[in-house]
């Protein structure tokens, strides 16, 4: 299970104090910082990512990827940095900032059906510098509603299970998912945590048990 803070500075109310609280706490304790945004440009500026960064290292944090949080893994304090959806333009205009700081991070991608073939070689670039590249549902739908109208099991074949199988057969390997706005309700997020290959939820803070 892994709560995340959105540091989405122009779509949302983004307090620097959180963030540095997060980061201090993971420096303290040992402990990873879990931080997600969407849209370089749009959602975030590009600066606060290099700025979230350059924190990140002040502190003495290691950058870590999703699927390397285990509970068997060897504690060392560290980001977990991670962008949602579909940006892969913007994520691309990135990857100078990232190799600058020696980051790598955790990209949850979403409707990859409809992703154009260099959608496609931007993702593959991403993962060959070295980032993660995980599930984010079939279509984006909130899982709360899905769920509700059709049922869990239905959300589970539509928006889930696909999810993960169109990653495999484009030769990932994702074992990460990541909720639509980080919300489920928690017979749904115990249900996905339950499926085969599924390692690990990532949820936002509302929604989160912890």
């Amino acid at each position: 299970m892994l709560c995340s803070l959105s540091v989405d500075d122009l779509s949302s109310d983004v307090r620097w104090d959180d963030i540095d609280e997060a980061l201090a706490f993971a420096a303290r304790e040992n402990a990873v910082a879990l931080l997600h945004a969407h849209v370089p440009g749009e959602t975030i500026r590009a600066q606060t990512v290099d700025d979230v960064l350059s924190l990140a290292e002040q502190y003495g944090l290691a950058f870590v990827r999703h699927d390397e949080l285990s509970v068997d893994a060897v504690p060392r304090a560290g980001l977990a940095l991670a962008f949602d959806d579909q940006a892969t333009e913007k994520w691309t205009e990135l990857r100078d900032v990232f190799a600058a700081h020696g980051a790598r991070v955790t990209f949850y991608l979403t409707r990859f059906h409809n992703y154009t073939a260099e959608m496609k070689a931007q993702i593959a670039q991403l993962a060959a510098d070295g980032h993660a590249i995980e599930a984010h549902t079939v279509d984006h739908l909130h899982a709360n509603s899905y769920v509700t109208l059709h049922g869990l099991d239905a959300y589970l074949e539509d928006e889930v299970l696909p999810s993960f199988e169109i990653l495999r057969a484009a030769g990932y390997a994702p074992s990460s998912f990541a909720f639509p706005f980080g919300e489920a309700r928690e017979r749904t997020y115990r249900a996905v945590l339950d499926l085969p290959g599924v390692e690990r939820i990532r949820l936002s803070l509302g929604s989160c048990p912890y």
